[in-house]
């Protein structure tokens, strides 16, 4: 089953797809991510920004070709702007070590859906994240990478279904269909408190 959705940042009709796999959905969004991370980087003005190929080991696979994919890496930027606005999400995230065991990372992303509700802006919050630990082993690239490898797996076992059911990563259109939907509403303040929660216990250990 095929509906289109119209981008209101873009100028085409966005078709969705509801016939992805797990495997397809999860090597997109490494690929997404990895853009995300580099163009995010550039865009802040960081110095020595590794290549777009430094942050994957050599012939990781990106995913069946997407269609819009600049549209959706446009979306995603947006939403990762308007993160920058939610400080209390700030302050989570940078009490998170950028060698934070994999365990920990699991579990400050799976504190993200604390509530089993899922979003867009709860998505491209795990990106965010990832962004967030990347800047701060820039000269550790192999930190950088396990970092990516822990959200990727994730996004597989948490978040891969969802976005299927959606319609594919095309449907983070959904994200700007009404200003209900903005940022500061899709981080209830229980989510954000319960993150805090689990960093504190884990450093108080």
């Amino acid at each position: 089953m095929r509906q289109e959705s119209r981008h209101p940042l873009s100028t085409s009709p966005i078709r969705l797809d509801h016939q992805r796999t797990t495997e397809d959905i999860t090597n997109q969004g490494r690929y997404l991510l990895n853009t995300f991370i580099y163009e995010r980087m550039v865009q802040d003005g960081i110095q020595n920004v590794p290549a777009l190929d430094e942050l994957q080991e050599p012939g990781t696979p990106t995913g069946p070709p997407m269609q819009h994919v600049t549209e959706i890496a446009r979306a995603l930027r947006c939403i990762g702007d308007q993160l920058d606005g939610d400080v209390r999400l700030q302050n989570a995230i940078n009490r998170v070590a950028p060698d934070a065991s994999r365990s920990t990372l699991m579990n400050v992303a799976q504190q993200i859906f604390a509530d089993g509700i899922f979003n867009w802006g709860r998505v491209t919050a795990l990106f965010y994240l990832a962004y967030k630990l990347a800047v701060k082993a820039l000269d550790r690239i192999p930190l950088i990478r396990a970092t990516i490898n822990v959200i990727v797996d994730f996004i597989r076992d948490k978040v891969a279904r969802w976005i299927i059911e959606r319609g594919g990563w095309e449907a983070i259109v959904e994200y700007f269909g009404t200003p209900a939907k903005q940022v500061m509403l899709v981080f209830g303040a229980g989510v954000v408190l319960s993150i805090g929660i689990y960093l504190w216990k884990g450093i108080q250990s």
